[in-house]
């Protein structure tokens, strides 16, 4: 079967990123120095993604925290401000849905129609019960927030395409980069922040732009 075109450029894009990105264990009491490194944030250029691509070329299966099940390009039509990260992780990924928070917060009233997604890297523990248990922890609203869980070789695919490096560790937690994504209606990301304690406003200005 011949690759996709996206699949086949998976490799640039993680070849890409890689010096930008690092792995953050998301068992560490304190994040590490990548997490929250200074400003690594960037708009891409104006026709897209490094590969040029969409991310809803990936026929790719999910299944939501409300047990729905959906196709990735189902997700096409809205602004997202979308993260890979996983719920049963307690440091990274709640840095990284708390950056997400502050960002819903300073649209609120600017645009209603941003969705805020969670793609999650641990698809064995992510079950429908736990992303809404998640989302219930950390005050998610979830008419405009969705957690989403793929297969594995789904959360492989994924995180290839956006560049997002992870590895699992002895002890059964995560190690992965902290990213943050801004992705416009047509599935192109249009800007990504690489770590956490990031000043916000690069990142609220590339959606108002995707809009």
């Amino acid at each position: 079967m011949t690759a996709s075109p996206i699949a086949r450029t998976a490799g640039l894009v993680l070849a890409l990123t890689v010096a930008a990105s690092s792995l953050a264990g998301c068992g560490d009491r304190q994040p590490s120095a990548a997490a929250s490194a200074p400003a690594a944030s960037r708009d891409l250029p104006p026709d897209g993604t490094l590969t040029g691509e969409s991310i809803f070329d990936l026929d790719l299966p999910l299944v939501d925290h409300a047990g729905r099940t959906l196709k990735l390009a189902d997700l096409g039509g809205h602004v997202m401000v979308a993260a890979m990260v996983y719920t049963s992780c307690t440091t990274i990924c709640i840095m990284i849905t708390e950056e997400m928070k502050q960002i819903e917060r300073q649209l609120a009233g600017v645009d209603r129609d941003v969705r805020y997604v969670l793609f999650s890297l641990d698809p064995g523990r992510d079950t429908p019960a736990a992303m809404q248990q998640f989302a219930k922890a950390h005050e998610l609203d979830t008419s405009r927030w969705t957690l989403y869980a793929a297969s594995e070789e789904g959360v492989r695919d994924l995180a290839a395409v956006l560049g997002v490096k992870y590895r699992e560790e002895e002890n059964g937690e995560i190690a992965h980069s902290a990213m943050i994504f801004v992705i416009d209606g047509r599935g192109v990301v249009r800007h990504r922040q690489v770590g956490v304690r990031q000043d916000p406003a690069p990142l609220v200005a590339a959606v108002q732009k995707a809009r």
